[in-house]
């Protein structure tokens, strides 16, 4: 088992092509292409300490790991990957990276490591949900992963729009694109930090973080410096607050699929049709800044009755299940 130097492109690339071929079985537009992750790999994140790791037999790749240390929030936990490539299941490949990669995160002072499993609908089991629980891992949250076509979808953007302006009354959608406008930020902050404990989690018990102005800046900067480009939109209330907020993220290196990041409306706000509000406006940015790009891909727990509402009114579909799992280490 080897740390990856991620100043070194060729152990870089060798440690992609070793995790891209182990989720091979994904849908290939969900797939990070090695333009997206040559960039944003190499660079550290400002709040996140992560670790590659790859497991070679001989001198053979045969396996992937990673694990992802969040530096000033939720300090006891572990976010983490663990493949095994195609050809070399089942002689303990992926036992020997978990193993690794509870190792590390037991030695950065870690209580508990979230790994993830994509499958296809149904999403029932998988020999991904198979390996995390004779591991001792638990269930802790189910989403639905869904895509749309974003040219499909255009025709029918209008007549929403039309629908909203009836429900919106004295609240205003303000969309922007990589920074937030300055009259905004503070209270923009504000409603991101109770992001967490507002949105389904299950039992991953993932708390808030608290952003304040400099954060903001300051990861709107690092989305710069690895070529994503943010297409943010907010719900701003009539007293000028900022009571709802979502975003497409779209990178310069391969523009053919955009992220939806967090869609929020704060509980006292709700009932206006803001989020499809604010999705639209970030969908018809979309469009202008980005025609090249067609798919569009978002995830949320399919407990989520509101947002599954809103994203079935564009058009988005099923097209993976995403399982999160956790274990006290």
């Amino acid at each position: 088992m080897r740390e990856v130097d991620r100043s070194d492109e060729s152990r870089l690339h060798e440690w992609y092509s070793t995790w891209a071929t182990s989720v091979s079985h994904r849908p290939p537009e969900l797939v990070t292409s090695w333009e997206i992750a040559r960039v944003g790999l190499a660079r550290q994140h400002p709040e996140f300490r992560v670790v590659l790791l790859t497991a070679y037999d001989g001198e053979v790749p045969v396996g992937a790991g990673l694990v992802n240390l969040p530096m000033a929030d939720n300090p006891e936990l572990a976010y983490a990957e663990v493949t095994a490539h195609p050809d070399h299941r089942g002689h303990g490949v992926g036992s020997a990276v978990l193993a690794e990669v509870e190792a590390r995160s037991r030695a950065a002072g870690r209580g508990r490591v979230l790994v993830e499993v994509h499958l296809p609908p149904p999403g029932i089991e998988s020999a991904g949900t198979r390996f995390a629980q004779a591991r001792g891992y638990s269930l802790a949250n189910r989403e639905e992963t869904k895509a749309l076509d974003a040219v499909a979808s255009e025709p029918t953007w209008a007549g929403l729009e039309r629908e909203v302006a009836h429900a919106t009354g004295g609240y205003q959608v303000v969309a922007w694109r990589t920074e937030c406008p300055e009259d905004l930020v503070a209270s923009y902050g504000a409603a991101l930090s109770r992001v967490m404990s507002l949105i389904p989690q299950g039992d991953l018990d993932i708390g808030d973080r608290d952003w304040t102005v400099d954060r903001v800046r300051a990861h709107e900067r690092h989305q710069v410096e690895i070529g994503v480009i943010p297409l943010e939109a907010a719900a701003v209330a009539p007293d000028g607050s900022v009571v709802g907020l979502t975003g497409l993220q779209v990178s310069t290196h391969d523009p053919r699929v955009a992220h939806v990041g967090v869609t929020m409306v704060l509980p006292e706000h709700r009932g206006h049709r803001l989020g499809l509000a604010m999705k639209l406006a970030t969908h018809r940015a979309l469009r202008a800044d980005f025609p090249e790009c067609r798919l569009v891909v978002t995830s949320n727990a399919d407990v989520n009755e509101h947002m599954n509402a809103v994203n079935q009114a564009l058009g988005y579909r099923v097209v993976e299940h995403l399982l999160e799992y956790h274990r006290s280490i």
